[in-house]
């Protein structure tokens, strides 16, 4: 069951499509040090890098890539994306609000990624999908 608090908190409206063109990208976890090496040149606003046993994504915008990703010749790439991001720092106790957003999100036939800091929630959507995803969410709050 929901949380009591998720409607106040999606009432609110506090999401906002970052700017930057997105890419994530698949890579062989042997290529981790390059990949945090990328990362701590970067001055991108928005990145992440994500090590896995067998495999390393990494989440930059599309300018960087295409700057830096001639390093990775075996990369798998997806993007455009664009990145919704929830702009209050969410109760760590508060139950539903990505499973409310995924099922506004599903109901409009928007694929998405959860992409998650400390205290913030990302939702990363194709672009083209974009206008789309943001009056689901609309929607939602209503």
């Amino acid at each position: 069951m929901d949380d009591p608090r998720l409607n106040h908190i999606l009432a609110q409206r506090r999401w906002h499509a970052r700017p930057e063109r997105l890419v994530l990208v698949g890579l062989a976890p042997a290529e981790r040090a390059a990949a945090a090496l990328l990362l701590s040149e970067s001055a991108a606003p928005f990145a992440q890098l994500i090590a896995e046993p067998g495999e390393l994504t990494l989440l930059l915008p599309e300018d960087e890539w295409r700057a830096r990703g001639a390093a990775f010749p075996r990369a798998r790439l997806q993007g455009p994306l664009r990145a919704i991001t929830f702009d209050l720092d969410l109760p760590d106790d508060l139950v539903g609000f990505l499973a409310a957003a995924a099922r506004a999100l599903a109901a409009a036939r928007v694929p998405i990624l959860a992409v998650c800091s400390f205290s913030k929630d990302h939702l990363l959507v194709r672009e083209a999908q974009l206008a789309v995803a943001l009056a689901a969410l609309e929607a939602l709050a209503e």
